[in-house]
């Protein structure tokens, strides 16, 4: 066997045992194909084993050669399923039509006499490469919609199995004080209560399934402009003070001496400080301190984290938790919509930086996001 180029580009196969005529239609094709890999067989038996790797996508078989002839080839190629993209041309010297209509109908693509123009050949196998690329895209596409098909199954049933937890309470509850609000006056504010937090739980889920689909479908407007990391920070923290006074939690920023200023969108990036802070302070202890740092990294772009004295992330999870709805601790009260952390990996994604939680920690969460601004080095120790 012998080859013309190697590597991923479009491969035809020519099984041919004339070798004069075999060189000559290499020759011809390598010639009129430059972006193809010809390769060659001297025989039925010897195209085989090369179709059986893999690779090949139009097959120019001989019909007549010793051995395996180019019919029986035809056939296995056929009853192999692993070849169901190949494109079959048949080169035969036979010049009744019902002799040719016999090859077709073997479930050849196409079927040419000897001898042949070699401009008439590429052309045919020009024909056959297209076709097989078309076949195979289509078949990515498929594969594609099913996927996308499958993802959006699954993500209406996390949905429905979301929004039902909190309207189920907020229903319950209802029921309660209507039956017994008059006879039990003191279950008001209790009821009312588990009304108002579910509502407003329902309304974080709604709020970020929207923001989700909005970021997905690409239908968010980003503005990015050069913001320095101490106002940004400044701003979340105060956002912050009565519930972390609530908790008796102590929150330290551990700034940069120089300002680092960093181009992005100041909002977006809020919202996933936010959500940080949210989960940190949501599973810290009272008394507890919640860090936050940032310095610049070497070549532009920053680092921030995030850390907390909570219980932390279980082994093995630190990735999961960046699914949607997914829970690190399943049972959990209070309140999240398991969609804060997948949000947030969205606006990092659309920045052109990352966000990951550090592994194998004793004790508590430690996030960390990486803004890019030039060949930033990125580093995976925390800031210290």
């Amino acid at each position: 066997m012998s080859a013309g180029k190697t590597g991923a580009e479009p491969c035809v196969l020519v099984a041919e045992d004339d070798a004069e005529m075999r060189a000559a239609m290499v020759a011809a094709l390598a010639t009129a194909l430059p972006d193809a890999r010809v390769l060659a067989a001297d025989g039925g038996a010897q195209a085989w084993e090369v179709l059986r790797q893999g690779g090949v996508d139009v097959l120019l078989a001989d019909v007549v050669m010793p051995g395996l002839g180019g019919l029986e080839l035809l056939q296995r190629a056929r009853r192999e399923p692993t070849l169901g993209n190949l494109y079959v041309v048949l080169i035969t010297g036979l010049a009744l039509p019902e002799e040719l209509f016999a090859a077709m109908d073997h479930g050849a693509d196409d079927c040419l006499l000897k001898p042949c123009r070699w401009d008439e050949l590429a052309v045919r196998v020009r024909v056959g490469l297209r076709r097989v690329g078309n076949a195979r895209s289509m078949a990515e596409r498929a594969l594609v919609l099913e996927r996308l098909y499958d993802q959006q199954r699954d993500f209406l049933s996390l949905v429905s199995h979301e929004i039902r937890g909190p309207l189920a309470a907020m229903l319950s509850a209802a029921s309660a004080l209507k039956r017994y609000g008059r006879e039990r006056p003191e279950s008001l504010d209790r009821f009312a209560t588990v009304i108002q937090q579910e509502g407003r739980r329902l309304t974080r889920l709604i709020n970020n399934l929207l923001d989700l689909a909005k970021i997905e479908a690409g239908q968010i407007e980003w503005n990015v402009e050069p913001i320095a990391l101490e106002e940004l920070v400044r701003r979340v923290a105060g956002s912050f003070e009565a519930l972390l006074g609530e908790r008796n939690l102590t929150f330290k920023v551990d700034g940069w001496d120089s300002p680092v200023v960093v181009a992005l969108d100041a909002d977006k990036i809020t919202q996933v400080l936010v959500n940080l802070l949210v989960n940190s302070i949501g599973h810290s202890p009272d008394g507890a301190t919640v860090w936050m740092r940032y310095r610049p990294l070497d070549g532009g772009g920053a680092r921030i984290e995030v850390e907390d004295e909570g219980a932390g992330i279980p082994p093995g999870a630190e990735e999961r938790i960046f699914d949607r709805f997914h829970q690190a601790n399943p049972g959990d009260t209070r309140g999240g919509s398991g969609l804060g952390l997948t949000i947030s990996r969205q606006i990092l994604e659309r920045h052109g930086g990352r966000i990951w939680a550090e592994p194998n920690r004793p004790r508590g969460a430690l996030f960390i996001m990486e803004l890019p601004g030039g060949a930033a080095e990125r580093t995976d120790g925390p800031v210290r």
